[in-house]
């Protein structure tokens, strides 16, 4: 299948196996590029961030998630895989994004206000690439626990303003899954602490795949 092929994952929260287990899965596919949509730690260490960065032989592109630190921005834009408020490209692709989630009363290390998080997103739209953001948009993969669509109203409306092939998104563990809408194809590929990644492949249309990483026990 000829495309532009991604690995895409999400919500690591510094687990060692996790990190392995991915680095192993882009070794033995050709991958273009590995998308990470946050959360590289839970307030962990940015050594372990660095690391990540580091563990994959092709290009890394990245925001951060509402668990991480605000310096793990530097360390995203010094080993050049930020597109928090920013715009990449990877064979021909637009990348762009804007990470952290909206405040919460559990007063997370990233969060943002939603005016911000559409601004930062509309500075670095590409209309047709590929969106990255931590927090998903509303009602796109974003079932919390209670049962409500908690996901960002704002990052849906720039996902409509921007009309992107693909729009990344991890943050509701629980809401894994692939949703196309209106030509978006939407995707949560679940967390990767708990042995969820998945593969996309760009090309005249949008292919995705949900996968589990092995010797990862689901759900914990």
């Amino acid at each position: 299948m000829t495309g532009t092929r991604l690995l895409v994952c999400s919500d690591l929260h510094a687990s060692e196996d996790a990190l392995k287990a991915l680095e192993r899965a882009a070794r033995e596919e050709e991958f273009d590029a590995v998308v990470i949509c946050g959360d590289f730690t839970t307030y962990g260490s940015l050594d372990y961030v660095k690391r990540a960065l580091k563990s994959f032989d092709t290009k890394v592109l990245a925001v951060p998630g509402n668990c991480d630190t605000r310096p793990t921005v530097d360390i995203l834009e010094e080993a050049g895989a930020s597109i928090h408020g920013r715009r990449q490209e990877i064979e021909g692709t637009q990348f762009f994004g804007f990470g952290g989630a909206l405040p919460s009363p559990h007063n997370m290390p990233f969060e943002v206000e939603e005016a911000d998080i559409v601004a930062g997103l509309r500075g670095a739209c590409s209309k047709g690439g590929v969106m990255v953001t931590h927090m998903p948009a509303k009602g796109m993969n974003d079932l919390s626990r209670s049962g409500k669509h908690a996901g960002s109203e704002g990052i849906l409306k720039v996902a409509l303003e921007c009309a992107p092939v693909l729009a990344l998104s991890g943050h509701f563990h629980e809401a894994r899954g692939v949703v196309d809408s209106d030509g978006t194809v939407f995707l949560n590929p679940g967390s990767a602490r708990e042995g969820c990644y998945a593969a996309a492949v760009l090309g005249r249309k949008v292919d995705v795949e949900l996968r589990e990483l092995p010797d990862i026990k689901r759900g914990r």
